[in-house]
């Protein structure tokens, strides 16, 4: 029986070859994984791009219709208004005008209104004045020490 033992000990692979099995199976398991990833990052972007083309000739599409829209309010006010071609075109371009100028304003007011990181901001102003207050060389905390359910991000 110790002639079969030994014969089953010689059959199995040393460890070396193990862990280069290991190493090159994990190798080939990246590589496939990194490929995998090419693939969808390739398929979303031709998916990406065939969308922003349809928004695109959809854009074009809507702003032929809203010249055609234009021109129709223009005949309309000739027509009913019985005004001049050219008054009736400086009436729509004058409400126009109006409209942008309406969106111009509650922009401007929301831009105005829109504040940075102010939290963020007066974060890091806190850790500055911490690290610029510890003497030089200190060692760093220990993680057993920090308590992350007391700081001020925690709470918020």
């Amino acid at each position: 029986m110790p002639h079969e033992e030994d014969s089953m000990i010689d059959e199995r692979p040393s460890l070396g070859a193990l862990v280069a099995g290991i190493t090159g199976e994990l190798s080939t398991l990246v590589r496939s994984e990194i490929e995998l990833a090419k693939a969808e990052v390739r398929q979303s972007v031709k998916r990406g791009m065939s969308g922003s083309a349809l928004f695109v000739i959809a854009g074009v599409l809507l702003s032929m219709a809203g010249l055609l829209i234009t021109f129709a309010l223009v005949y309309v006010l000739i027509e009913v208004a019985d005004l001049p071609a050219w008054a009736s075109f400086l009436i729509i371009a004058g409400v126009y005008a109006l409209v942008a100028a309406a969106f111009i304003g509650i922009g401007y007011l929301q831009v105005k209104r829109a504040r940075g990181p102010e939290r963020a901001k007066a974060e890091a102003q806190r850790t500055k004045r911490i690290v610029e207050s510890l003497p030089p060389n200190t060692p760093p905390v220990p993680q057993s020490v920090r308590t992350p359910a007391n700081s001020d991000v925690a709470k918020a």
